[in-house]
């Protein structure tokens, strides 16, 4: 399976064109998007992106707020507290953040987080999609961890196969949390995405869009 990972376009109009190309260029078996499709909307910025990848799985991001929210869930794309099989794998997500100083519109708390992520079901098979990274993975802002400790609670725990991950804009990158691989995508706001092949073994290459 070919994916391609995006996360944190903020409704910038000049990734969509990239977009438009990049789509001509390859075939990808699944694309994914992170979150924070928006900057706290406009919804038809979330309605060109999947114009793009009418198959695309999204959560939304903290930034997304409720009528962007409610397009992924109308166009399909949604994953959010759900799980939707592809293959021998499935893919569940989390949408929104733990909570941030800033009041941004899709912020839940740790406790919901863990309960939206329970009835969608994670195992080992699952292509996990969190908007926030998994506490002290790829998180630090300054001197701070601010991922969600939920998210990581579920990984240890329910072990899946892979966490795509976005939200922090000065990481990118993959690291092992026990069995579960986390991939940090870059932040499209810098054109940047990430191409994951798992086969017999999983290869991630960070790229330039």
């Amino acid at each position: 399976m070919k994916i391609l990972a995006l996360a944190d376009l903020h409704g910038d109009e000049e990734i969509l064109d990239r977009l438009r190309v990049l789509s001509g260029m390859k075939d990808y078996d699944l694309v994914v998007l992170a979150g924070d499709i928006t900057q706290r909307g406009p919804v038809s910025y979330a309605e060109d992106v999947l114009g793009i990848f009418p198959s695309a799985v999204a959560v939304h991001g903290n930034m997304d707020p409720p009528d962007v929210i409610a397009c992924l869930e109308e166009r399909g794309a949604s994953v959010h507290g759900k799980k939707r099989k592809f293959g021998q794998w499935n893919v569940a997500g989390i949408g929104g953040s733990n909570p941030t100083p800033f009041g941004t519109p899709s912020e839940i708390g740790e406790g919901e987080i863990e309960a939206v992520l329970n009835k969608a079901g994670v195992d080992s098979f699952t292509i996990l999609v969190s908007h926030p990274p998994p506490y002290m993975v790829f998180d630090s802002v300054g001197a701070m961890h601010v991922g969600s400790k939920a998210v990581r609670k579920i990984i240890e725990e329910k072990k899946p196969l892979l966490c795509i991950c976005g939200h922090i804009h000065e990481h990118e990158g993959q690291e092992i949390l026990g069995d579960t691989l986390v991939v940090k995508v870059g932040t499209a706001q810098k054109f940047r995405a990430a191409e994951i092949d798992i086969g017999d073994e999983i290869d991630v290459r960070f790229i330039s869009f």
